[in-house]
């Protein structure tokens, strides 16, 4: 029997219908972590773009998303993206290799993400550890997502653990905290707060930030850790941006950009 003629397994049937459609908070991941069997590295995550929780199935898929999440030209970013079985169907049949499936019946083939930028364009990412690349029927499946993107004029490549700075990685996984779903509930700030946060820190702009949140911890009497934390929380959830390449603890207040919305209330609140 060929690959054509064959059932696609019911549970992806299923999900087919309600998944993997619409934009920003309305999409809905083809796969969610809590059905796979072994949930090893994988997490969930809200968006500082999106505003969602995503559901992202490795560490690596993690700083993927972190890096374009922190991106200021990302507009959206969707993860398990499914594409249409009758297309693979017909990919696969061109590059002569088998479909994926399961005990005989046909799986959809996913992305692992696809962001959208502000300029209109697209990216189409997979997300392997680098000694997956070696593979022979990871690289089989990959070439199915290449013919399928690159066919539509969008770009497509491949992202590895390499792909990913030390100095990067560091700040992503700094941050990272700040955008988990049980902090969310646990860890708020106002934009007053955020304010008052940028208004002190401002005071010393050589100073290292690191040690300067200390500093104002003792200052205004509050638990060590309270004005780094806040920092954190600003960055993950780009009310301030910092220079992501550099380390963190290196990072002063000239380093800083913040963003308008802060800005702008700190200076209506020093005009008043």
């Amino acid at each position: 029997m060929t690959d054509a003629n064959k059932l696609v397994e019911p549970g992806n049937e299923k999900k087919l219908k309600t998944r993997g459609h619409g934009f920003g908070k309305d999409y809905e991941p083809f796969l969610k972590i809590h059905e796979l069997s072994s949930l090893g590295e994988s997490v969930r995550i809200r968006s500082a773009i999106v505003g969602r929780a995503h559901h992202l199935l490795s560490g690596i898929e993690l700083l993927a998303f972190l890096t374009f999440d922190q991106n200021n030209n990302t507009i959206d970013l969707r993860e398990q993206f499914p594409l249409p079985i009758e297309t693979t169907l017909d990919i696969c049949q061109n590059l002569g290799i088998r479909h994926p499936q399961i005990r005989g019946k046909l799986t959809v083939v996913t992305t692992d993400l696809l962001i959208d930028f502000s300029d209109g364009s697209q990216l189409a990412l997979s997300v392997k550890p680098g000694s997956n690349l070696s593979k022979r029927r990871v690289l089989e499946k990959l070439q199915i997502e290449k013919f399928y993107w690159e066919s539509r004029n969008v770009a497509w490549k491949v992202m590895t653990e390499k792909e990913v700075a030390p100095t990067l990685r560091e700040n992503l996984t700094w941050i990272q905290p700040y955008l988990s779903l049980d902090q969310a509930t646990s860890f708020q700030l106002s934009d007053d707060d955020v304010s008052d946060l940028v208004h002190r820190i401002s005071q010393e702009p050589a100073a290292p930030i690191a040690r300067l949140c200390g500093k104002l911890d003792d200052l205004y009497g509050l638990e060590g850790g309270s004005h780094l934390s806040m920092l954190r929380f600003a960055v993950a959830h780009r009310l301030v941006r910092g220079p992501l390449d550099k380390p963190f603890h290196n990072w002063t207040f000239d380093d800083l950009t913040v963003m308008d919305s802060t800005r702008s209330k700190k200076e209506a609140g020093n005009a008043s």
